[in-house]
């Protein structure tokens, strides 16, 4: 029995979740205005070089999502990227990176790169930027 509670204790503290957010970092992305999607789990990041985020949901239903929480920002669906920015309606790429920014996409490679179960699939990355 103590084997077993050592063995979830170690997966479960080990399993990096969106609440494990370091309070600086959790506070930039409350700063920027963004929302974290609700069963998000963090998978590795920091304000230096972005947040990635990812789930089990679907990646149309995290859009989804997104699009209804930041209703005021612009959105680019090109190349392959699906982007909410905080900028300009209709930004090339140099000018959306430049703003705070939220990027969905199925990443398959997500529950290798991060020891997370394997359907979560659904990359969220967080980019804030000012």
């Amino acid at each position: 029995m103590k084997k077993l509670m050592l063995v979830l204790v170690l997966v479960f503290c080990t399993t990096a979740r969106a609440d494990n957010l370091t309070d600086i970092d959790a506070d930039t992305i409350k700063a920027a205005g963004i929302p974290v999607y609700f069963s998000a789990v963090f998978a590795t990041g920091n304000k230096d070089v972005g947040f990635r985020f990812a789930t089990a949901d679907a990646p149309d239903k995290v859009k989804q999502w997104y699009r209804e929480q930041l209703a005021n920002w612009s959105f680019f669906d090109s190349y392959g990227a699906w982007i909410l920015y905080d900028g300009k309606p209709g930004a090339g790429m140099s000018d959306i990176m430049a703003t705070n920014q939220v990027a969905v996409q199925r990443n398959d490679n997500l529950p290798e790169w991060h020891s997370l179960p394997e359907d979560m699939t659904t990359e969220i990355v967080i980019m804030i930027v000012k």
